[in-house]
């Protein structure tokens, strides 16, 4: 009878240790990381992108992403894209040109961290490679493979695994090309003014605009 109790308590016990060691799935990590986004009320964060093919860097440029729940403002190389929830537009600085478009027309869509993580399971398949390290932060890597034709194959997630934000983004496209974006400063909550996400044409002098709704 003793024998057969402590066979069954360390039966339990490694039961139990192994559950606590059971790695993590795709789904439960993008849950968590969806919901830490969606409870913030604001955020922003500024980015580096590298573009490379065959292991050469081609480009290199910084950007800033705010986000308002559905609405979001992104800014890089001369370039403004924003979407309030109604009309989507694109500022083009070279050329002084800006475009605009129906909200569900954004084909940008797809880089709104809260609208891609809430919809993931619907145009992704999603898988855990490991558990590494990026700028001295541990992260959870997850692949996303699109399940319609897409221009990329693949989108990789470093996630964070203290905070459970995204830290980094490669999208590893189908003719070589490699586009990484990193995060370097995340802002929780920020104040944000609503207009900033609305195209006025009094901000830029002299504006062609192109109303493609």
């Amino acid at each position: 009878m003793f024998n057969r109790t402590i066979l069954l308590f360390l039966f339990l016990l490694s039961g139990a240790i192994f559950a606590q060691s059971a790695p993590p799935t795709a789904a439960s990590v993008l849950e968590k990381t969806a919901q830490k986004y969606n409870a913030l009320a604001t955020f922003s964060f500024n980015f580096t992108v590298t573009v490379e093919a065959k292991e050469k860097k081609l480009h290199n440029f910084e950007g800033i992403l705010l986000v308002k729940k559905e609405k979001y403002y992104l800014t890089f190389e001369d370039q403004i894209i924003a979407n309030d929830g109604v009309t989507m537009w694109n500022y083009q600085k070279n050329t002084n040109e800006a475009s605009i478009f129906e909200a569900e027309d954004d084909e940008f869509a797809m880089f709104h961290p809260v609208k891609m993580l809430n919809g993931w399971n619907k145009e992704y398949t999603a898988k855990v490679i490991r558990e590494d390290e990026l700028l001295k932060n541990k992260v959870i890597i997850v692949d996303l493979t699109p399940k319609k034709q897409a221009a990329f194959y693949k989108m990789r997630l470093f996630i964070n695994k203290t905070t459970s934000y995204i830290q980094q983004v490669v999208m590893y496209e189908l003719d070589g090309t490699t586009i990484t974006y990193t995060v370097s400063k995340f802002a929780p909550n920020p104040e944000v003014d609503d207009r900033q996400f609305t195209f006025n044409k009094n901000d830029f002098l002299g504006v062609e605009v192109n109303d493609m709704r």
